[in-house]
């Protein structure tokens, strides 16, 4: 990855990834009716979640105006689909899928999505990735033990 592209794709600071996502979570749920997509076709059903992850990026792209930061942000938040429906992330339980459609995802995956370096393509490495969860999971441990 030359320095360039290492500029572009910068760690973020686990706690402002998490504050990014909790806006983007927000702006995709806004304006949801309880019955959106009943009676739709699977066409308007995929144009109006694809409006819902636009809306969130706009969201984060208001809350974190700077443009090397939401660009980093942005590529992580692209990306947290992929990440909740890692099945070696599923298999190690730290993400757990619910009755109701929903998940639960462990801080640990949290934190390394924010630290997790990128290839140049802007595709997630994910060894390192990986190896980032672990160490993050260890962390946390040991910061509860104290």
């Amino acid at each position: 990855m030359t320095a360039k592209a290492t500029e572009k794709i910068a760690p973020i600071d686990p706690e402002r990834f998490h504050r990014a996502l909790g806006v983007y979570q927000a702006a995709v749920a806004a304006q949801k009716s309880p019955h959106a997509g009943e009676s739709s076709s699977q066409g308007q059903k995929e144009a109006a979640e694809e409006a819902a992850g636009i809306r969130g990026i706009l969201a984060v792209k208001k809350e974190f105006p700077d443009a090397k930061e939401f660009q980093s942000l942005s590529l992580r938040l692209q990306r947290f689909a992929e990440v909740i429906g890692d099945k070696k992330l599923a298999k190690w339980g730290m993400v757990a899928y619910t009755k109701n459609g929903g998940f639960e995802i462990h801080d640990a995956v949290i934190n390394a999505l924010a630290k997790a370096p990128f290839r140049k393509s802007g595709v997630l490495d994910k060894v390192a990735f990986h190896t980032l969860v672990k160490a993050e999971l260890e962390r946390l441990k040991a910061e509860e033990k104290e």
